[in-house]
């Protein structure tokens, strides 16, 4: 049985309540990019350059294991 790792959306900066799911960090991070790409309208460039609050998320997976 794995674990489900969890995320609001909120937590990355963002004013949203979505909840970011994944069974790995490396699902968490593709989630997150997936729904900040569709929902907020961020460009990837964007996300994986660090110019908008969706790096958070990329600080917040440590406290997922907390």
């Amino acid at each position: 049985m794995s674990i489900l790792l969890k995320l609001v959306c909120r937590e990355t900066g963002l004013n949203c309540d979505y909840i970011i799911e994944g069974e790995t960090e490396e699902d968490i991070l593709k989630n997150g990019a997936e729904h900040a790409i569709q929902v907020h309208g961020m460009r990837a460039d964007e996300i994986y350059l660090n110019r908008i609050p969706a790096n958070f998320l990329c600080q917040t997976i440590p406290k997922l294991e907390g």
